[in-house]
């Protein structure tokens, strides 16, 4: 490489990745400069005298570099070249530089590579600064860096940021040094929840929690607390959500009722808080968490959501836990958050009952126990859907929404969602069951309304579109605050999609038990739920098939031990029309297949049920072994 390309700070890193890489195995430019000098055979000799292995002793005598002392050499001549487009001030690319300080235990310059690269404005060099003084102890210059990457939009340094205002740390050097602002906190758990790394999850449930607990005195909004706990669900934090969704949806508080799910889920949290306790010696959950699992678990044995009917003693039971724990965690709060209520809801429900010859019963008078704390929304459309709107940049649903809420997110958002989980409506004789109408600004000022639903008498998923001016887009979502009611769909709506989507209806088969995935709006989290359950052994067989069995549909048992889901994958052709002799129509039933093969974990697995329910795709069947169709399906 020429000496101008040579002074060049991205040449110079370039140069460096040659070495870092090993990618001088394949560049004689480069392999010549780790090579030995030319020397004469006695030379040679001389100097293996010297080496240290009888691998370096052969490399020498045949005047060579063995690969040890090569990569050696090539780790030098990577950290003279990064080190140059790092004087020259290439900030970007310098983990590499960083990494090899690290892994040759000399992390006072992998120190100094860091914040040298953070001062030239690298966001992830910013991060290791930052983590670097919060591991010293200096709290004060991490939480100056965080901030730094944060402004930047690292997403790390985000999380780092919020856990900092919200005090998740206990030391109380830091405690003292950064001011408690429970609500900063959550508008940065917010924002890194919608960024890819792996604590998204993590910071999506912290967000939720603070809803849910008033954190902060944050508004309670189920329509935000649902969409972040969904979120956290499907970024690896599943397990942690349940106790939050389980709530909603045992009530169908800001979510589509869903009472099998919720029971299954609840029994689930309690199986794996007793399983880490005794197995890890660890606490899973915070005790206010464990108190809202309880007291929902208590209303289930009450309503007879468990056994069939109401069983008011298991009530009692699971309502005085909750209450229990909500007296350890106010026993054992900080200072910071001693002016925070705190929500005891099976305090009140408990004063429904009376004990009677050992066994709980209702007061006079009394039907069913009550609680004023965590209301749910009572007005249309608020106990019906969820708007999304723009929050810290970024569409959330919402409950806590009116006119003012909806005419400003039509002028400043490019779409404009309103979600049905509750009350869903039905234009006679069009479409049914209408789950979403979206608005997307169009050019013009025009917009796209379009209204997705359900065909009344086919069944299959439609969706109505129309173009629509300010006014009309104004008045329609207007009209349906404030009255319920819908366009009639004139001649200016078309339906846009139609045979184009699957006609199917897909059921999830829990040990025999069906749930019509259409009904909920979170089908995904549910068969996720389902496979883990099946991989645990709490079910014995899991079924996600078309409601007529005609279309793909996967039969998925309990595998090995390495591969614990046997998967059975049925297809049926469809039916044939053929004219015969006599120049009638004949219909001919189509074919049907059935194939097997085994899957090493439930997300793979999960991705193609998904796959093929949203598009009928189905895995490539080269490896999947073919099976004889039972009768009964063929």
């Amino acid at each position: 490489m020429s000496m101008q390309k040579q002074d060049d700070a991205y040449c110079q890193y370039i140069i460096g990745n040659v070495f870092f890489w090993g990618d001088y195995h394949v560049i004689n430019e480069a392999k010549q400069l780790l090579g030995p000098e030319k020397a004469s055979f006695s030379q040679r000799l001389h100097q293996a005298t010297r080496s240290k292995s009888l691998r370096e002793v052969i490399a020498t005598l045949r005047g060579m570099v063995d690969e040890e002392t090569l990569q050696a050499k090539s780790r030098e001549h990577a950290k003279y070249w990064f080190t140059k487009a790092l004087d020259q001030g290439l900030a970007m690319f310098q983990g590499n530089l960083r990494n090899i300080y690290i892994d040759e235990g000399d992390y006072e310059n992998a120190r100094r590579v860091a914040r040298r690269a953070a001062e030239l404005g690298n966001p992830t060099m910013m991060l290791y600064t930052a983590l670097d003084h919060h591991e010293r102890g200096e709290f004060t210059e991490a939480f100056t860096w965080f901030t730094k990457g944060a402004d930047l939009g690292q997403p790390e340094c985000i999380a780092e940021l919020a856990d900092y205002y919200y005090h998740f740390y206990e030391q109380p050097m830091l405690r003292a040094t950064i001011p408690y602002d429970p609500v900063k906190a959550t508008e940065l758990y917010q924002q890194a929840a919608t960024k890819n790394f792996n604590d998204a999850g993590y910071a999506a449930l912290q967000a939720a929690f603070s809803y849910i607990f008033h954190i902060g005195h944050l508004p309670l909004d189920w329509g935000l607390i649902a969409d972040l706990t969904h979120m956290a669900a499907t970024k690896d934090r599943f397990l942690f959500a349940l106790p939050y969704i389980s709530y909603m949806r045992i009530h169908g508080i800001g979510v589509t009722k869903n009472i099998k799910f919720a029971v299954q889920s609840l029994m689930r949290v309690l199986e794996e808080e007793n399983r880490a306790l005794q197995e890890e010696d660890r606490v899973l959950f915070y005790d206010i968490t464990r108190a809202l699992t309880r007291v929902a678990l208590g209303y289930a044995y009450e309503k007879g959501y468990v056994m069939g009917t109401p069983d008011l003693d298991s009530a009692v039971h699971y309502y005085e836990s909750s209450h229990q724990y909500i007296v350890s965690h106010l026993a054992n709060r900080s200072e910071e958050i001693k002016d925070i209520p705190v929500d005891d809801e099976a305090a009140e429900r408990l004063e429904a009952f009376e004990e009677i010859d050992g066994h709980w019963h209702y007061k006079e008078g009394i039907t069913e126990s009550s609680t004023t704390v965590r209301p749910a929304p009572t007005t249309w459309p608020h106990n019906a859907a969820r708007l999304s709107v723009t929050m810290n940049g970024f569409q959330w649903d919402t409950t806590l929404y009116d006119r003012e809420t909806i005419d400003k997110a039509l002028s400043t958002q490019d779409t404009v969602v309103l979600s049905f989980y509750n009350h869903f409506l039905t234009i006679p004789d069009k479409l049914r069951n209408i789950y979403k109408l979206e608005t997307k600004r169009m050019p013009r000022n025009t917009y796209q309304v379009r209204l997705y639903g359900y065909d009344p008498a086919e069944g299959h998923e439609i969706i109505y579109k129309s173009l629509l001016n300010v006014e009309d887009v104004h008045n329609l979502w207007h009209d349906l605050y404030e009255s319920h009611r819908l366009p009639e769909l004139s001649d200016a709506w078309a339906i846009e999609t139609d045979e184009e989507k699957p006609t199917w209806h897909y059921v999830l088969d829990v040990d025999q038990e069906p749930f019509l995935l259409e009904e909920y709006d979170d089908a995904n989290a549910m068969i996720q739920a389902s496979l883990e359950g099946l991989k645990s052994n709490r079910y014995e067989q899991i079924n996600v098939r078309t409601h007529d069995f005609i279309g793909p549909s996967y039969f998925i048992f309990k595998g090995k031990r390495s591969t614990p889901f046997r998967v059975q994958l049925y297809l049926k052709e469809s039916m044939r029309h053929i004219v015969d002799e006599h120049g009638k129509q004949k219909d001919i039933p189509g074919n049907t297949y059935l194939f097997e093969q085994y899957f090493g974990n439930e997300v793979s697995l999960n991705y193609w049920i998904q796959r093929t329910i949203n598009t009928l795709d189905i895995p490539e069947l080269d490896n999947w072994k073919p099976l004889s169709v039972p009768k009964d399906l063929q």
